[in-house]
């Protein structure tokens, strides 16, 4: 493949990716805007527990044979790791299920949905990644805007009818609609032969995959259950505030670039993969530098017009956040890198590193009792392992095999 064809086909896949994305999260800050004048802090920081334990568990829900369908060398071996996949999904939200049943009294009748939009999540992740691998980007479109807008309209209507929990119900709806959509397309069987075969073959994904993608995910989206241990909810509700409305551009362009990154890289020699990858990254820095410096200086301010003077605090948390969320625009598109290195082990390590320092960042944060000062070291520790990656993969990756 050459090098010219490869960023051709990149640049018109990214944009096809992209202007679906577009069209999301516009769908999405519209959606945004309204949501204060009918959600309270407290109706945020209810919804980012409740989300950050989603976001924890289905990384693992898989057991990371998701990632692995990009691997199969054809489309029947993709299959074939799309049901293993899949099969996990059930036998994790089986074994949830029970966990949680077994502990029913104490655990708010809200989160007995988890289970169901766990695996719902497991069942539509390997789909989205079978589809990337064969460049089916308008049904990962189609998922998208079906999931914001299912999404939006019911939230909406049950906040407007002050429904409890509206936030959280209209977000499991959107899954669930957006899920039926991957459905009709492929129904998802429980295959244990397959299964047991494709765990021998990827046993890397289930062994370090699974438990790196754990740490990771813990140590990200665990914050706003740290805080509420040490800080009132209606500052919990400005984290998630905040980092709802920074992932949102943040995440529709790691998310495009990062799926055709993934599926390019895993097809080139290691010098064209050096040149791809420097290039994403100049990219990447050139693309979110002026967005970064605008929140950097001005976020409480744009957070005051936009959603009056009781969410100029979320504001002012971006403005903590943003560098973190910068550097991640860099390594997020290209992280995919240890997963066709197979650098599974190291990216546990680090990982593992990652959670460790970023609880003890909260925990330091909290005993001195200053929310912003805990933000802005978690956000600094964030950084400097964020760097750590990056160096890591143009000096160590990209250097030989």
């Amino acid at each position: 493949m050459k090098p010219s064809t490869t960023s051709k086909n990149l640049f018109l896949n990214f944009s096809t990716l992209f202007s679906g994305l577009l069209v999301v999260q516009i769908i999405n800050f519209a959606f945004s805007l309204l949501l204060p004048k009918y959600c309270s802090p407290f109706d945020f920081a209810e919804f980012g527990i409740f989300t950050a334990i989603v976001f924890i568990l289905i990384e693992i829900v898989n057991a990371k044979l998701d990632i692995a369908v990009m691997l199969g060398k054809d489309e029947n071996k993709a299959i074939e790791i799309l049901q293993a996949a899949t099969t996990s999904a059930f036998v994790f939200a089986a074994v949830l299920l029970l966990i949680m049943l077994l502990f029913y009294t104490f655990i708010p009748s809200i989160y007995f949905l988890l289970p169901f939009v766990i695996l719902m999540y497991g069942i539509h992740q390997p789909i989205i990644v079978f589809w990337n691998k064969k460049e089916t980007y308008s049904h990962i479109n189609t998922f998208r805007i079906l999931q914001v807008l299912s999404t939006s309209i019911s939230t909406i209507l049950l906040a407007m009818n002050a429904i409890s929990y509206a936030l959280i119900i209209g977000f499991c709806i959107g899954i669930i609609v957006a899920t039926s959509y991957c459905i009709y397309f492929y129904f998802p069987k429980i295959q244990w032969t397959t299964t047991k075969n494709i765990w021998k073959q990827f046993d890397q994904f289930p062994k370090y995959g699974t438990w790196s993608a754990l740490c990771n995910n813990i140590s990200r989206n665990s914050v706003p259950i740290l805080l509420s241990a040490f800080f009132p909810a209606n500052w919990v509700g400005f984290y998630a505030y905040a980092t709802r409305l920074l992932n949102a551009p943040s995440g529709m362009y790691t998310s495009s670039l990062g799926q055709l990154y993934f599926k390019k890289a895993s097809e080139l020699t290691l010098t064209e993969l050096k040149k791809l990858t420097q290039k994403i990254s100049y990219i990447s820095i050139f693309v979110s530098i002026v967005p970064t410096l605008i929140i950097l200086f001005f976020g409480k301010e744009i957070f005051h017009f936009l959603f009056g003077n009781e969410w100029a605090e979320a504001g002012r948390v971006a403005q903590y956040l943003i560098l973190w969320y910068f550097v991640g625009m860099i390594i997020t598109p290209i992280s995919t890198i240890l997963d066709i290195k197979n650098k599974l082990k190291a990216e546990f390590k680090y990982n593992f590193t990652l959670l460790i320092v970023r609880i003890m960042s909260i925990l330091i944060g909290g005993i001195f009792g200053n929310f912003y000062f805990t933000i802005i070291l978690f956000s600094c520790v964030s950084i400097l392992l964020n760097l750590g990656l990056l160096y890591y993969i143009h000096t160590r990756l990209l250097q030989h095999d």
